[in-house]
C-alpha cells in the first residue's frame, strides 16, 4: 500500500523534542499570534466536551499570555499547537517533504497533553487523509472500532472518512498531525 511507504519514511524522521523543550517554546510570545494569515489559530485547548477553545491564552496586543497557555497544560488540558512545520528543524523538514510529496502546503499540528483532564477530540473524521506522527508518551487509539497503541516515533496514517480518536494518554505526549489537504 502506498501509504505504508508514507509512513515508513515519517517514521524514520525522528522529532528530538522533550516537554520542556515544547514549554520553553511556548515563552516565545511572538510566535503565536492570536490568528495566522489564514485565520488558524495558533494555539486551542480542547475542552472536556470536546469543544475547542483559546478564550484565555491571549494578550490584548494579540500574542500568547503563554504563563496561561502552559497553566492550561499542566492543569491537564489537551493544547492544539498549529502551523508548526517550523517549530524546530525536525518539523520543518518532515513538513517540507510532505509538501514536496504532496505538492501542496501541509498543514501540521501538535497535540501537546497529560491526560488529566482532556485527551482529544470525540470520534469524527475528515475529507481528507492525516499522518499522524506521534513524538513521544504513548496514547490510545480507536481507529474504525479497532484499539492501536500508538508510543515513541510511531506513525499511522488516517484515509479521509476513517472515524478515530485518541481515548487515553497513558503519560504525556506529543504527536504531530500532517493534514494532507
Amino acid at each position: 500500500m502506498i501509504e505504508n511507504k508514507f509512513i515508513e519514511t515519517i517514521k524514520n524522521k525522528k522529532i528530538n523534542l522533550t516537554e520542556k523543550d515544547v514549554l520553553e517554546r511556548l515563552l516565545d510570545r511572538r510566535r503565536f499570534p492570536r490568528h495566522y494569515i489564514c485565520g488558524q489559530p495558533s494555539i486551542e485547548a480542547i475542552l472536556e466536551d470536546g469543544r475547542k477553545t483559546s478564550q484565555d491564552f491571549f494578550d490584548k496586543d494579540g500574542y500568547v499570555n503563554s504563563l496561561e497557555c502552559i497553566k492550561a497544560y499542566e492543569d491537564g488540558y489537551t493544547l492544539i499547537l498549529s502551523n508548526i512545520g517550523g517549530f524546530v528543524k525536525d518539523t520543518w523538514i518532515i513538513q517540507q517533504w510532505l509538501n514536496k510529496t504532496f505538492n501542496i502546503e501541509c498543514n501540521c499540528n501538535f497535540y501537546f497533553g497529560t491526560g488529566k483532564k482532556t485527551v482529544s477530540y470525540i470520534k469524527h473524521s475528515h475529507d481528507y487523509p492525516v499522518i499522524v506522527k506521534n513524538i513521544y508518551g504513548e496514547g490510545v487509539w480507536v481507529i474504525n472500532g479497532k484499539e492501536k497503541i500508538v508510543t515513541q516515533q510511531d506513525c499511522i496514517w488516517f484515509d479521509k472518512g476513517v472515524e478515530h480518536q485518541v481515548i487515553d494518554i497513558k503519560n504525556k505526549r506529543l504527536s504531530m498531525t500532517c493534514n494532507i489537504k
